[in-house]
């Protein structure tokens, strides 16, 4: 991260991003701390990024004489997204407006006056979230939401998909814990490389709760961590602190896991057929309901999915209670990289 100050109440910050570098302009000088956390975490190692995004994050209201975007081209818990030629009209649930030149790389960030202070930091970051998944993908990159698993002395990944809160990051800690290593446990990028994918790193940081110490002693310094947000105890924790030497730039996505919670037994695994292995991936892809937009996400994930050997597991409630369970997990990821 790069800061320069100028006179007044403006402030430019700048971010690597992975592929891209993030310059952000601010008026209000409460911005950039309340944003720090969000746009730090891309901290695993890239080449210089070439390609910047700009961001004018400005006080005011949606501007007059504007439709307000319905989601024709993206719909999200936040977010109602709609394309008009090369620009995205983003507006959150409380009125923080984006319109995004993709043409130019440059967008405009109109924040309204509001008393949830809360609220409009998250939507603002809703936004940004929005701007950087469009600038990697228009660098070539397919933004994967899952973590990943690597073995000792290789490079083959597995990719670990599950929605938020069902135990990801607790299941791939506990690997990490017996040697092996990851590329991350929330975000990675996939892109098309010759006759294969690979997967690239994005943050050095997860976010694990402080109830894991239960079954990892070493992870107690978790609890005096930064909370990831206000609605989860879930605290932000750099991946070395805690297992050195676990975290790789780099992989070639080989396996994937769709991890579940529950089932009547502590752990039980079935195999996944290739249609729900691409479905699995491709849950986990925010794809637009734009066809020329969603067509080079889909098409990365349509060349990844057939070479993929893939496991549905189910963990049970305090599975990890079982002296036996990192045995039987460390079988099912060697059965899915053999």
């Amino acid at each position: 991260m790069t800061v320069s100050k100028t006179s007044g109440f403006s402030r430019t910050v700048c971010y690597d991003c992975g592929p891209i570098t993030l310059r952000l302009d601010f008026d209000d000088p409460t911005l950039p701390d309340a944003l720090h956390s969000l746009l730090n975490q891309y901290d695993a190692p890239w080449s210089s990024p070439e390609i910047i995004y700009h961001a004018s994050i400005e006080t005011g209201a949606k501007p007059r004489n504007t439709v307000r975007p319905t989601g024709r081209y993206l719909q999200s818990y936040r977010l109602r997204v709609d394309r008009s030629g090369d620009t995205l009209h983003s507006l959150s649930e409380i009125g923080v407006w984006m319109d995004f030149d993709l043409a130019r790389h440059s967008a405009r960030i109109l924040v309204p006056d509001h008393p949830d202070r809360e609220t409009v930091i998250e939507e603002i970051e809703q936004q940004l979230v929005l701007l950087l998944a469009r600038g990697w993908a228009n660098s070539g990159w397919t933004p994967l939401h899952g973590g990943s698993l690597i073995p000792p002395e290789d490079d083959r990944c597995v990719l670990v998909c599950a929605p938020s809160g069902v135990g990801k990051t607790t299941f791939i800690a506990s690997l990490l814990r017996q040697g092996w290593r990851t590329l991350g446990d929330d975000k990675i990028l996939l892109r098309r490389e010759g006759n294969q994918v690979i997967a690239r790193a994005m943050a050095r940081r997860f976010h694990l709760h402080p109830a894991t110490v239960r079954w990892f002693p070493e992870t107690f310094v978790v609890a005096d961590a930064p909370r990831y947000s206000r609605w989860t105890e879930k605290r932000v924790v750099q991946f070395e602190s805690l297992w050195p030497d676990r975290l790789l730039n780099r992989a070639v996505p080989m396996a994937v896991i769709r991890l579940e919670r529950g089932g009547s037994l502590p752990l039980m695994v079935e195999p996944l057929d290739p249609t729900h292995i691409f479905a699995t991936l491709l849950q986990q892809v925010a794809v637009p309901s734009d066809a020329q937009h969603a067509r080079p996400l889909m098409a990365c994930v349509a060349a990844l999915a057939p070479h993929l050997r893939g496991a549905r597991v189910m963990i049970g409630e305090n599975a990890f209670d079982l002296p036996t369970l990192s045995t039987r997990l460390l079988d099912i990821m060697r059965d899915l990289l053999p």
